[in-house]
Protein backbone atom coordinates (compact mmCIF):
# COMPACT_ATOMS: atom_id res chain seq x y z
CA UNK A 1 0.00 0.00 0.00
CA UNK A 2 1.27 3.46 -0.87
CA UNK A 3 2.57 5.65 1.90
CA UNK A 4 0.10 8.30 3.05
CA UNK A 5 1.27 11.83 2.28
CA UNK A 6 0.23 14.28 4.99
CA UNK A 7 0.25 18.05 4.71
CA UNK A 8 0.84 19.68 8.11
CA UNK A 9 -0.50 23.24 8.42
CA UNK A 10 0.91 24.98 11.49
CA UNK A 11 4.28 23.75 12.76
CA UNK A 12 4.55 25.42 16.17
CA UNK A 13 3.11 24.26 19.49
CA UNK A 14 0.72 21.37 18.91
CA UNK A 15 1.90 21.17 15.29
CA UNK A 16 5.35 20.22 16.52
CA UNK A 17 3.77 17.49 18.67
CA UNK A 18 1.92 16.16 15.64
CA UNK A 19 5.09 16.26 13.53
CA UNK A 20 6.94 14.11 16.07
CA UNK A 21 3.96 11.79 16.39
CA UNK A 22 3.57 11.22 12.65
CA UNK A 23 7.14 9.90 12.64
CA UNK A 24 5.84 6.97 14.75
CA UNK A 25 2.92 6.12 12.45
CA UNK A 26 3.85 3.37 10.02
CA UNK A 27 2.89 3.94 6.42
CA UNK A 28 2.47 7.69 6.68
CA UNK A 29 4.71 10.72 6.59
CA UNK A 30 4.52 14.48 6.64
CA UNK A 31 5.29 15.24 3.00
CA UNK A 32 4.63 18.99 3.17
CA UNK A 33 4.56 21.54 5.97
CA UNK A 34 3.17 25.06 6.02
CA UNK A 35 3.76 27.78 8.59
CA UNK A 36 3.71 31.58 8.62
CA UNK A 37 7.29 31.29 9.89
CA UNK A 38 9.22 29.78 6.93
CA UNK A 39 12.00 28.59 9.22
CA UNK A 40 9.60 26.38 11.19
CA UNK A 41 8.22 24.85 8.01
CA UNK A 42 11.72 24.19 6.70
CA UNK A 43 12.77 22.63 10.01
CA UNK A 44 10.09 19.96 9.52
CA UNK A 45 12.19 18.24 6.88
CA UNK A 46 9.22 18.20 4.50
CA UNK A 47 8.50 20.38 1.47
CA UNK A 48 8.13 23.81 3.06
CA UNK A 49 5.46 26.44 2.38
CA UNK A 50 4.42 29.71 3.97
CA UNK A 51 0.98 29.83 2.28
CA UNK A 52 -1.47 26.94 2.64
CA UNK A 53 -3.09 27.67 -0.74
CA UNK A 54 0.29 27.16 -2.40
CA UNK A 55 0.77 23.90 -0.52
CA UNK A 56 -2.62 22.58 -1.58
CA UNK A 57 -1.95 23.56 -5.18
CA UNK A 58 1.60 22.25 -5.29
CA UNK A 59 1.32 18.90 -3.52
CA UNK A 60 -0.53 15.63 -4.01
CA UNK A 61 -1.78 15.04 -0.47
CA UNK A 62 -3.81 12.26 1.10
CA UNK A 63 -4.83 14.44 4.06
CA UNK A 64 -4.26 17.75 5.82
CA UNK A 65 -3.38 17.88 9.52
CA UNK A 66 -4.56 21.32 10.65
CA UNK A 67 -2.72 22.72 13.70
CA UNK A 68 -3.05 26.49 13.26
CA UNK A 69 -4.68 28.90 15.71
CA UNK A 70 -8.51 28.57 15.58
CA UNK A 71 -9.24 31.60 13.37
CA UNK A 72 -7.61 29.77 10.45
CA UNK A 73 -9.37 26.43 10.96
CA UNK A 74 -12.41 27.21 8.83
CA UNK A 75 -10.65 28.80 5.82
CA UNK A 76 -7.94 26.13 5.63
CA UNK A 77 -10.31 23.22 6.18
CA UNK A 78 -12.81 24.52 3.64
CA UNK A 79 -10.07 24.94 1.03
CA UNK A 80 -8.88 21.38 1.59
CA UNK A 81 -12.36 19.84 1.69
CA UNK A 82 -13.32 21.59 -1.55
CA UNK A 83 -10.33 19.85 -3.16
CA UNK A 84 -11.51 16.51 -1.79
CA UNK A 85 -8.69 16.30 0.77
CA UNK A 86 -9.57 14.79 4.19
CA UNK A 87 -8.84 16.97 7.23
CA UNK A 88 -7.79 16.28 10.81
CA UNK A 89 -8.45 19.57 12.64
CA UNK A 90 -7.12 20.49 16.06
CA UNK A 91 -9.51 21.69 18.73
CA UNK A 92 -11.54 23.77 18.94
CA UNK A 93 -12.96 22.90 15.55
CA UNK A 94 -13.73 26.62 15.06
CA UNK A 95 -14.29 29.82 17.01
CA UNK A 96 -18.08 29.74 16.72
CA UNK A 97 -20.83 27.20 16.09
CA UNK A 98 -21.49 28.91 12.76
CA UNK A 99 -17.92 28.42 11.55
CA UNK A 100 -17.86 24.83 12.79
CA UNK A 101 -21.21 24.05 11.13
CA UNK A 102 -19.92 25.40 7.82
CA UNK A 103 -16.97 23.02 8.02
CA UNK A 104 -19.22 20.06 8.83
CA UNK A 105 -21.57 20.90 5.95
CA UNK A 106 -18.64 21.16 3.54
CA UNK A 107 -17.36 17.74 4.59
CA UNK A 108 -20.81 16.20 4.22
CA UNK A 109 -21.40 17.84 0.83
CA UNK A 110 -18.08 16.59 -0.54
CA UNK A 111 -18.22 13.21 1.15
CA UNK A 112 -14.74 13.85 2.58
CA UNK A 113 -13.55 13.01 6.09
CA UNK A 114 -13.41 15.77 8.69
CA UNK A 115 -12.11 14.54 12.05
CA UNK A 116 -11.70 16.66 15.18
CA UNK A 117 -8.45 16.07 17.06
CA UNK A 118 -9.87 15.20 20.48
CA UNK A 119 -6.75 13.35 21.58
CA UNK A 120 -8.02 12.46 25.06
CA UNK A 121 -10.38 9.90 23.52
CA UNK A 122 -7.22 8.00 22.56
CA UNK A 123 -5.59 8.22 26.01
CA UNK A 124 -5.37 4.60 27.24
CA UNK A 125 -6.59 5.42 30.79
CA UNK A 126 -9.65 7.23 29.40
CA UNK A 127 -10.40 4.25 27.16
CA UNK A 128 -10.08 1.99 30.20
CA UNK A 129 -12.61 4.04 32.17
CA UNK A 130 -14.98 4.13 29.20
CA UNK A 131 -14.84 0.34 29.07
CA UNK A 132 -15.70 0.13 32.79
CA UNK A 133 -18.72 2.37 32.18
CA UNK A 134 -19.92 0.51 29.11
CA UNK A 135 -19.65 -2.86 30.90
CA UNK A 136 -21.69 -1.49 33.80
CA UNK A 137 -18.91 -1.97 36.35
CA UNK A 138 -19.52 1.49 37.85
CA UNK A 139 -23.29 1.29 37.56
CA UNK A 140 -25.26 4.25 36.29
CA UNK A 141 -23.00 7.32 36.12
CA UNK A 142 -24.37 10.10 38.30
CA UNK A 143 -21.46 12.57 38.49
CA UNK A 144 -18.39 13.55 36.45
CA UNK A 145 -15.61 15.94 37.34
CA UNK A 146 -12.67 17.10 35.24
CA UNK A 147 -10.02 19.72 35.94
CA UNK A 148 -7.23 20.82 33.64
CA UNK A 149 -5.15 23.67 35.04
CA UNK A 150 -1.66 25.16 35.12
CA UNK A 151 0.15 28.48 35.28
CA UNK A 152 0.31 29.65 31.65
CA UNK A 153 3.13 32.16 31.93
CA UNK A 154 3.09 34.81 29.23
CA UNK A 155 -0.33 33.86 27.89
CA UNK A 156 -1.21 37.55 27.60
CA UNK A 157 1.34 37.79 24.77
CA UNK A 158 0.04 34.70 22.96
CA UNK A 159 -2.89 34.20 20.61
CA UNK A 160 -4.68 32.12 23.24
CA UNK A 161 -5.72 35.33 25.01
CA UNK A 162 -6.96 37.09 21.85
CA UNK A 163 -10.69 36.56 21.35
CA UNK A 164 -10.64 37.31 17.63
CA UNK A 165 -8.10 34.52 17.13
CA UNK A 166 -9.06 31.95 19.77
CA UNK A 167 -12.81 32.50 20.05
CA UNK A 168 -12.62 32.46 23.84
CA UNK A 169 -10.34 31.79 26.79
CA UNK A 170 -9.91 28.76 29.02
CA UNK A 171 -13.36 27.41 28.21
CA UNK A 172 -12.74 27.39 24.48
CA UNK A 173 -9.09 26.36 24.61
CA UNK A 174 -9.04 23.86 27.46
CA UNK A 175 -12.58 22.92 28.45
CA UNK A 176 -13.56 22.07 24.88
CA UNK A 177 -11.56 18.87 25.54
CA UNK A 178 -13.46 18.43 28.80
CA UNK A 179 -16.85 18.77 27.11
CA UNK A 180 -15.86 16.06 24.67
CA UNK A 181 -14.69 13.83 27.52
CA UNK A 182 -18.07 14.30 29.21
CA UNK A 183 -19.89 13.39 25.99
CA UNK A 184 -17.56 10.42 25.38
CA UNK A 185 -17.82 8.97 28.89
CA UNK A 186 -21.19 10.10 30.23
CA UNK A 187 -23.52 11.11 27.41
CA UNK A 188 -24.92 13.99 25.41
CA UNK A 189 -25.11 17.40 27.05
CA UNK A 190 -28.60 18.73 27.77
CA UNK A 191 -27.60 22.08 29.33
CA UNK A 192 -24.49 24.05 30.21
CA UNK A 193 -23.68 27.09 32.36
CA UNK A 194 -20.40 28.62 33.45
CA UNK A 195 -18.71 30.99 35.86
CA UNK A 196 -15.86 32.79 34.12
CA UNK A 197 -13.24 35.09 35.60
CA UNK A 198 -10.12 36.93 34.46
CA UNK A 199 -7.52 37.30 37.19
CA UNK A 200 -4.57 38.32 34.99
CA UNK A 201 -4.85 42.12 34.58
CA UNK A 202 -2.93 41.91 31.28
CA UNK A 203 -5.68 39.87 29.65
CA UNK A 204 -8.43 42.06 28.29
CA UNK A 205 -11.07 40.08 26.41
CA UNK A 206 -11.12 36.40 27.47
CA UNK A 207 -11.37 34.44 30.71
CA UNK A 208 -8.29 32.83 32.26
CA UNK A 209 -10.25 30.72 34.77
CA UNK A 210 -13.65 29.06 34.58
CA UNK A 211 -15.95 26.45 36.05
CA UNK A 212 -18.72 24.84 34.02
CA UNK A 213 -21.79 22.92 35.14
CA UNK A 214 -23.23 20.36 32.72
CA UNK A 215 -26.34 18.23 32.80
CA UNK A 216 -26.56 15.20 30.55
CA UNK A 217 -29.62 13.92 28.74
CA UNK A 218 -29.57 10.93 31.10
CA UNK A 219 -29.51 13.24 34.17
CA UNK A 220 -25.84 12.92 35.13
CA UNK A 221 -24.11 16.02 36.51
CA UNK A 222 -20.75 17.27 35.26
CA UNK A 223 -18.36 19.79 36.80
CA UNK A 224 -15.53 21.09 34.63
CA UNK A 225 -12.76 23.41 35.82
CA UNK A 226 -9.94 25.12 33.93
CA UNK A 227 -7.40 27.81 34.73
CA UNK A 228 -4.26 29.41 33.34
CA UNK A 229 -3.51 31.02 36.72
CA UNK A 230 -2.93 28.11 39.11
CA UNK A 231 0.71 27.00 39.51
CA UNK A 232 -0.30 23.86 41.41
CA UNK A 233 -3.32 22.18 39.94
CA UNK A 234 -4.79 18.73 39.64
CA UNK A 235 -5.23 17.47 36.09
CA UNK A 236 -7.77 14.79 36.62
CA UNK A 237 -10.89 13.02 35.38
CA UNK A 238 -13.26 11.52 37.96
CA UNK A 239 -16.34 9.43 37.21
CA UNK A 240 -18.78 8.47 39.96
CA UNK A 241 -21.41 5.81 39.43
CA UNK A 242 -24.02 4.19 41.66
CA UNK A 243 -21.83 1.09 41.97
CA UNK A 244 -18.31 2.50 41.86
CA UNK A 245 -15.88 5.21 40.82
CA UNK A 246 -12.89 5.64 38.54
CA UNK A 247 -10.14 8.26 38.46
CA UNK A 248 -7.61 9.18 35.77
CA UNK A 249 -4.82 11.25 37.35
CA UNK A 250 -2.77 12.80 34.54
CA UNK A 251 -0.15 14.23 36.90
CA UNK A 252 0.60 11.02 38.75
CA UNK A 253 0.17 8.87 35.66
CA UNK A 254 -2.22 6.78 37.73
CA UNK A 255 -5.56 5.17 36.91
CA UNK A 256 -7.62 3.65 39.71
CA UNK A 257 -11.12 2.37 40.30
CA UNK A 258 -13.17 1.06 43.18
CA UNK A 259 -16.52 -0.70 43.20
CA UNK A 260 -18.98 -1.20 45.99
CA UNK A 261 -17.73 -3.85 48.39
CA UNK A 262 -14.03 -3.34 47.57
CA UNK A 263 -11.77 -2.78 50.57
CA UNK A 264 -9.57 -0.37 48.63
CA UNK A 265 -8.87 1.17 45.22
CA UNK A 266 -7.51 -1.03 42.44
CA UNK A 267 -4.68 0.41 40.38
CA UNK A 268 -5.08 -0.26 36.67
CA UNK A 269 -2.35 -0.51 34.03
CA UNK A 270 -4.09 0.51 30.80
CA UNK A 271 -0.87 1.39 28.98
CA UNK A 272 1.01 4.60 28.40
CA UNK A 273 1.41 4.95 24.65
CA UNK A 274 1.10 8.56 23.46
CA UNK A 275 -2.51 9.58 22.84
CA UNK A 276 -1.28 11.69 19.93
CA UNK A 277 0.39 8.75 18.20
CA UNK A 278 -2.70 6.62 18.75
CA UNK A 279 -4.94 9.39 17.40
CA UNK A 280 -2.85 9.82 14.25
CA UNK A 281 -2.57 6.07 13.73
CA UNK A 282 -6.36 5.86 13.89
CA UNK A 283 -6.73 8.74 11.44
CA UNK A 284 -4.37 6.95 9.06
CA UNK A 285 -6.43 3.77 9.44
CA UNK A 286 -9.59 5.66 8.57
CA UNK A 287 -7.90 7.15 5.49
CA UNK A 288 -7.02 3.63 4.33
CA UNK A 289 -10.59 2.44 4.90
CA UNK A 290 -9.48 0.07 7.65
CA UNK A 291 -11.27 1.82 10.53
CA UNK A 292 -14.45 3.80 11.21
CA UNK A 293 -13.89 7.34 12.57
CA UNK A 294 -14.10 7.43 16.35
CA UNK A 295 -14.33 11.22 16.29
CA UNK A 296 -16.07 13.35 13.68
CA UNK A 297 -16.49 16.95 12.69
CA UNK A 298 -19.93 16.75 14.29
CA UNK A 299 -18.25 15.99 17.63
CA UNK A 300 -16.16 19.13 17.24
CA UNK A 301 -19.22 21.18 16.34
CA UNK A 302 -21.17 19.87 19.31
CA UNK A 303 -18.38 20.76 21.73
CA UNK A 304 -18.23 24.35 20.41
CA UNK A 305 -22.01 24.59 20.70
CA UNK A 306 -21.86 23.53 24.35
CA UNK A 307 -19.09 26.03 25.12
CA UNK A 308 -21.14 28.83 23.57
CA UNK A 309 -24.20 27.74 25.50
CA UNK A 310 -22.14 27.97 28.70
CA UNK A 311 -20.91 31.45 27.77
CA UNK A 312 -24.54 32.44 27.25
CA UNK A 313 -25.60 31.11 30.68
CA UNK A 314 -23.30 32.90 33.15
CA UNK A 315 -23.20 31.93 36.81
CA UNK A 316 -22.32 34.64 39.30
Amino acid sequence: MNELRIGLVGCGGIGAVHLRSWAQVEGARVAAACDADPARAEASGAAAYSEFAAMLAGEELDAVDLCTPPHLHAPVALAALERGIPVLCEKPLARTPEEAAEMVRAAEASGVLLMTAFCHRFHPPVEFVRDLIQRGVLGRVVMFRNRFGARFTGVEERWFSKSEIAGGGTLMDTSVHSVDLFRYLVGEVASAAAAVRTFNPKIQDVEDSAAMLLNSENDAIGVIEASWMTPWSANIVEVYGEAGAAVVDYDRGETRYRVEGDADWTLAEPGSESRFVRELRHFAGVLRGEETPRVTGQDGLRAVEVIHQAYGNPVG
